[in-house]
């Protein structure tokens, strides 16, 4: 008889006021799930919606043309932004 291997498992401890775990139950309730399964789905969701946010660069066919077209065009001196570059400021110094 093989033995089932247990799936590791992190805990994290949440504190929610009354008001937000009201909220969250009856959210749970709707979903027909329990506040842990709630929590941990949309957790899980929030945080890879950040990590595709912070990570992911997506531009249409059309759109990479145009990049394309601006990082091969010469870089232009822009005297405004030369001069205040070599200027300091007060929390510079």
């Amino acid at each position: 008889m093989q033995a089932k291997a247990k799936a590791k498992s992190e805990k994290i401890d949440i504190r929610f006021s009354q008001q937000e775990a009201s909220i969250i139950k009856q959210a749970a309730s709707l979903q027909h799930t329990n506040m842990s399964n709630f929590v941990r789905q949309q957790a899980v969701g929030a945080a890879e919606a950040v990590i595709h946010d912070q990570t992911r660069f997506a531009v249409s066919a059309e759109q990479w043309t145009l990049i394309e077209a601006a990082l091969q065009r010469p870089a232009q001196v822009l005297p405004n932004l030369q001069k205040k570059l070599a200027t300091t400021d007060d929390w510079d110094q």
